[in-house]
């Protein structure tokens, strides 16, 4: 709605409209005539840049007027203040003067509410036009705006005379609001993650402090190639070896990522965004937060395994905290949560939020869900922040900052709505209003989400703040945290768990350890048979950290190997480590420090490396074979290491009809434990059928370990004193793999078993050797120094394999016996061309074996 004449006189005397100097002959039937300034100002040279300042000269217009030139852009100013904090402004050259073919304004014809100055113009003519200080030029219309009226506080407020652009002040801050959106942004939110587009959307109608994001996109950005591409290979060895190098490969991971820094034009955007929204950035404290885009869902959380610095002040340590978070993304916790969730993905996914912190009197958690409504009604069906029926609310809280009621360090006071219904108790009198604020506004988060919520809040003399809202998810759930310190831990092959102890990631590894080995292990117990002893644990940072309780688990633990077997779940197994580092690398890998509340599991099993790793199987016709390789049993399963085989006709019964037997010396030792693995290898054979079992000889004991049960026709056979791994015709061109480094490592992680294949083919290294057996037009035989386990990759596109060394028992050559792949041992061949045919290698060129 349009001021008439006569209103702009009325406002203008009530103060609501500036117009200075004023006459009264130049108000107008909707407007107010308006009258150029003495000085104009040129742009001295070409081009203009919007990025940086241009030069000006001044000109002054003498009282016999100034000629404007055609097609040349003259700034220019009014004599007159003019300005409202109350209407809206537009302005229009005079019809007079716009009848001369001189424009006043291009395209910036609409002013700010709350902008007082004098105003400058746009000079640009079509023709020669001889102008004069003081000439009424234009005319300023004033508009009754609609809505809350948010006062200008730019640039060019209470300019006087003619202001040349700024548009290069604003450069940076524009650049700035696109790249770090703020809470009333659009932006994508896989972008930002969930932590943050809850804020943003909560933001509209609850009290969230200022804040902006810095999308995962920059974080992406921020890596140089090198460290793409050292990532992606970390990563990818990663998930080849199923985290079973896991803290070399986090080291790894943690040296490329230490030098990850913000480039310099967004530490620019950065610093000009905190300049804009914060103005005074020295003087304001600020919450810097990670917001991994996979937090914070319906369905996990990943609590803690990101970091927060709280306590900001300045541009520059905002952008250190920044470096921060991005780090911890590539810790060891963050790392191993990621891996437990089958996420190898180098490619970096985590935003951080950058907000106005508050200083709190309280602070604290809020959630629905847990206790069920206030009364017997719908949870749904209140009207009133403590009507019968409404949600109930669980609130903790402490007395300044939540971060250590988060972190599990405070122990909180707990109120429900309930008891704050009934009215100011002792205890809680003081506060009562602030938490009474504190159930409405997560009753009204949760009727406004449509679903149980878990909200972090703070007060202070201005009112209750949402920092952060989230879906209810496991991470509230009292089965996954608790604030007394636990560290406990039940036998894995025998005892029975309680129904509260929770396993979390480790469910499908002890279901299968269970399962499969548990009543192996109670066999071989009733056979007098040593077994490896074996534990799942239960822990959080408190319990691991705490004298009394992990002293309880070291002496739990105690005997045995000096070494043990960790397993996380079905993506990070079997890393091995000193028994003296156990506790200590659980609290690194699970992100469990000395005051954490959350529960871990862990399946824990003695490794005993032993003298030497032992194989054994019944073959056709009732006979015994045992393998063996002073390297340990997991080289002979992996097939990293060659093996040593023991024959015998007939499976040992006690009798002492094994003393003839032709044993090399390195395998004397077991000479007195054949009749052990023959009647527990019967054993295991008439409850299982074709099985071959696992040991380790250690200082005079044999141990049994694990079992695999193989196929009917899964032979065993030795022709012309070598190994037939498995039987059967093939002939193709040789090619002989030399790159052992790489393929044991891959081998030792059980990526690739005889239980489950996994794809590891992305990983480089194999990725070439595939790209080399393709190259052939003839499926090749490969000729390898070990029946290397992870060659399993290479079983479609061979014809046969050749090994120097290696086992007939180990996880390859039951692979090799099911897909019926002739293979043998055969050292030292060479040549074009290969023929094998059951057990016999013959080259062209040169005899094999």
């Amino acid at each position: 709605m349009i001021l008439t004449g006569t209103e702009i006189e009325r406002e203008r005397r009530n103060g609501r409209i500036t117009i200075e100097p004023f006459t009264p002959e130049q108000v107008n039937p909707n407007s107010y005539n308006f009258r150029l300034g003495r000085t104009l100002r040129v742009y001295r040279e070409m081009p203009l840049d919007a990025r940086h300042t241009n030069e000006v000269e001044e000109i002054e217009i003498p009282d016999e007027g100034y000629v404007l030139e055609p097609g040349r852009l003259y700034l220019a100013h009014t004599v007159e203040r003019l300005g409202s904090e109350h209407y809206a402004p537009t302005f229009a050259a005079r019809s007079s003067v716009a009848r001369l073919g001189l424009f006043i304004n291009l395209s910036a014809s609409l002013g700010d509410i709350g902008y007082t100055g004098q105003w400058t113009l746009q000079l640009y003519s079509m023709n020669r036009v001889r102008v004069y200080p003081g000439i009424n030029i234009g005319q300023m219309m004033w508009w009754r705006p609609q809505g809350e009226i948010v006062l200008y506080d730019g640039k060019y407020q209470g300019s006087v005379g003619p202001r040349s652009s700024d548009i290069h002040v604003d450069f940076d801050k524009q650049f700035a609001r696109q790249r770090f959106p703020g809470l009333g942004a659009t932006f994508e939110a896989d972008e930002v993650g969930p932590k943050f587009a809850q804020l943003a959307s909560a933001s509209a109608d609850f009290r969230v402090p200022a804040a902006f994001c810095v999308p995962a996109g920059e974080f992406v950005d921020a890596l140089t190639e090198e460290q793409r591409n050292e990532l992606a290979d970390a990563f990818t060895d990663l998930r080849a070896t199923v985290g079973a190098f896991f803290a070399d490969s986090v080291a790894r991971i943690q040296k490329t990522t230490a030098e990850i820094r913000l480039p310099r034009q967004a530490r620019v955007l950065l610093a000009a965004r905190l300049a804009e929204l914060f103005k005074d950035a020295d003087g304001v404290e600020f919450a810097v937060r990670s917001s991994g885009l996979d937090e914070d869902t319906g369905t996990s959380s990943l609590a803690g395994v990101h970091q927060s610095v709280l306590g900001v002040r300045g541009a520059d340590a905002v952008i250190d905290a920044v470096e921060s978070c991005w780090r911890s993304h590539y810790e060891a916790p963050a790392v191993a949560a990621r891996i437990r969730a089958g996420d190898f993905s180098p490619t970096p996914r985590l935003a951080v939020i950058v907000q106005r912190m508050v200083r709190p009197t309280l602070a604290g958690v809020a959630f629905t869900g847990l206790d069920g409504p206030d009364s017997t009604g719908s949870p749904d069906s209140a009207d009133s922040p403590t009507g019968t029926g409404a949600a109930k609310v669980v609130v903790e809280y402490v007395e300044g900052l939540a971060d250590e009621l988060v972190a599990g360090v405070a122990v909180p006071r707990r109120v429900d709505s309930v008891a704050l219904a009934a009215g100011p108790a002792p205890e809680t009198a003081r506060d009562h209003t602030v938490l009474l604020e504190v159930v409405d506004l997560v009753r009204r988060l949760r009727e406004d989400r449509g679903h149980d919520v878990d909200v972090e809040w703070a007060a202070d003399a201005d009112g209750v703040h949402l920092v952060q809202v989230r879906p209810l998810t496991a991470a509230r759930e009292v089965s996954t945290v608790s604030a007394e310190p636990v560290a406990e831990g039940y036998r894995l092959y025998v005892d029975d768990l309680p129904a509260s102890f929770t396993l979390g990631a480790v469910a499908a590894v002890y279901g299968g350890y269970t399962a499969k080995r548990g009543p192996a292990h109670r066999l071989a117990h009733r056979h007098g048979v040593a077994t490896g002893a074996g534990w799942v644990l239960r822990f959080n940072g408190r319990g691991l950290h705490g004298e009394h309780t992990s002293n309880a688990l070291r002496e739990m633990l105690a005997g045995g190997s000096d070494e043990c077997v960790l397993d996380f779940g079905d993506n990070l197994r079997q890393i091995v480590v000193p028994k003296e580092e156990l506790l200590a690398r659980l609290a690194v890998t699970s992100g469990a420090g000395p005051d954490g509340t959350a529960l871990h599991s862990v399946i824990v099993r003695d490794f005993v490396r032993g003298q030497l790793g032992v194989i054994s199987r019944r073959v056709d016709g009732g006979g015994l074979v045992v393998e063996y390789t002073e390297e340990g049993l997991m080289a002979l399963n992996r097939g990293t290491a060659g093996g040593e085989t023991i024959l015998l006709g007939d499976v040992p019964d006690g009798s002492g009809g094994d003393a003839g037997a032709d044993i090399p010396a390195s395998g004397a030792v077991l000479r007195p434990h054949l009749d052990e693995i023959g009647r527990f290898t019967e054993a295991m054979h008439a409850e299982y059928g074709p099985v071959t079992l696992e040991w380790v000889h250690d200082n005079g004991t044999l141990y049994f370990v694990d079992y695999s049960v193989l196929g009917g026709d899964d032979a065993v056979t030795v022709a012309h004193g070598e190994v037939c791994i498995s039987p059967g015709t093939a002939r193709g061109p040789l090619l002989r793999l030399d790159d052992d480094a790489l393929l044991r490592r891959l081998s030792i992680g059980p990526a690739v078993s005889i239980d489950k294949s996994r794809d590891v083919s992305e990983h480089d290294g194999l990725a070439r050797i595939l790209e080399q057996v393709a190259s052939y037009e003839r499926k090749p035989v490969v000729s390898a120094a070990r029946p290397y386990a992870v060659l399993s990759v290479l079983l479609d596109h061979v014809a046969g394999f050749v090994f120097d060394q290696g086992s007939a028992l180990g996880h390859l050559a039951i692979l090799l016996r099911e897909a019926r792949i002739p293979a043998v041992t055969a050292a030292g061949i060479s040549g074009t061309e290969v023929v094998i045919s059951d057990g016999t290698v013959t080259t062209t060129g040169s005899k094999g074996a």
